[in-house]
């Protein structure tokens, strides 16, 4: 008999990320209940759904489980985010119940890496900068010289799932990597490549990228003297938090226009219309989108379906989250 599977994005948003095979194959091996409301539902209604469900099957705009909820849900065996985080999703008593959790986080990886590596590349070459200058009728007037991304140097901050994907990308650019990470191990550093080190050996590098989560230890971790030490003339590009960087501090050093950012992540967003970043010539800025593509999206909720279809089958997962992974999660 076929678990009984609850999918709770509706239509409007299921169709940004479940493909159709996707739709096949929990139609295959699940008995499904699909959210034909047009909206989203809310906590109390999911809480009088979930007495059935075996496994549930959320994205963006889901309700969280709430623990009146995880007490209805006897039969629950699984919970599958087509989506990042799951910590603001489901609570920490979750894995004391048994119950498995996935998230499609990983794959969302892939696409935030993508985005760090075309913005380092259009940063290094002053691609923004050059765009502004020709579109103003100047030509070749600037004196700017690109930069090579091969041979370079590049500090990471927090070996995440989002770093990883970036440093898998940065392989055939024969580039020497520093890792920022207190829980990366020396086995650990090797597999990726990289070499362990300090926050200010990191942050010393000519072009810096940020990965670390939003956590109560990494506010603000990036403090005023820190953000002295990025060189003249470096790429920082952060694409992980705002919050993990003193704003105003980062403010004053931008002003100084000794070195170009690329910033997908603010402190405060949407970004506010008269920030004044947004004049910031040495500043590409992006509004939250890294994890964002056409591709990466549509694939997120097969990725987490199959691989819940593997942990049933008790084969080894891809997808799964531990406790541990809960609490370091953004």
């Amino acid at each position: 008999m076929k678990k009984k599977a609850l999918v709770l994005s509706p239509e409007s948003r299921l169709k940004e990320v479940c493909s159709d095979k996707c739709r096949t194959l929990l139609n295959e091996h699940f008995d499904v209940s699909w959210n034909e409301t047009g909206k989203d539902y809310t906590k109390e209604e999911l809480a009088e759904m979930v007495s059935d469900a075996e496994v549930i099957i959320t994205s963006w705009g889901s309700p969280s489980l709430s623990e009146e909820a995880l007490e209805k849900a006897v039969k629950l065996h699984s919970i599958g985010h087509a989506a990042g985080t799951v910590k603001n999703l489901v609570p920490k008593q979750i894995f004391s119940r048994g119950v498995r959790v996935f998230s499609a986080a990983p794959r969302i990886a892939l696409s935030v890496g993508e985005y760090c590596l075309a913005a380092l590349l259009a940063s290094l070459r002053h691609l923004p900068t050059l765009d502004a200058s020709l579109r103003a009728g100047q030509w070749r007037e600037l004196g700017l010289k690109g930069r090579e991304l091969t041979g370079s140097t590049i500090g990471i901050i927090s070996a995440s799932s989002t770093a990883r994907a970036f440093i898998k990308l940065l392989a055939p650019f024969q580039v020497n990597v520093l890792v920022y990470d207190p829980y990366l191990s020396e086995e650990a550093a090797a597999a990726l490549n990289v070499t362990r080190a300090s926050l200010e050996e990191v942050m010393s590098c000519p072009i810096i990228s940020v990965h670390a989560p939003k956590l109560p230890a990494t506010e603000r971790m990036l403090t005023r003297e820190l953000l002295a030490l990025i060189p003249n003339g470096a790429v920082f590009i952060n694409s992980s938090r705002g919050p993990v960087v003193d704003e105003q501090a980062f403010m004053d050093e931008l002003n100084s226009g000794r070195f170009f950012a690329a910033l997908d992540v603010f402190e405060k967003e949407p970004l506010v219309a008269d920030s004044p970043i947004r004049s910031l010539p040495n500043v590409l800025i992006t509004p939250h989108v890294a994890g964002a593509s056409v591709q990466g999206h549509l694939s997120l909720m097969e990725e987490v379906v199959k691989d819940i279809i593997r942990g049933l089958n008790e084969e080894k997962t891809t997808y799964e989250v531990s406790e541990r992974m809960w609490e370091v999660m953004a």
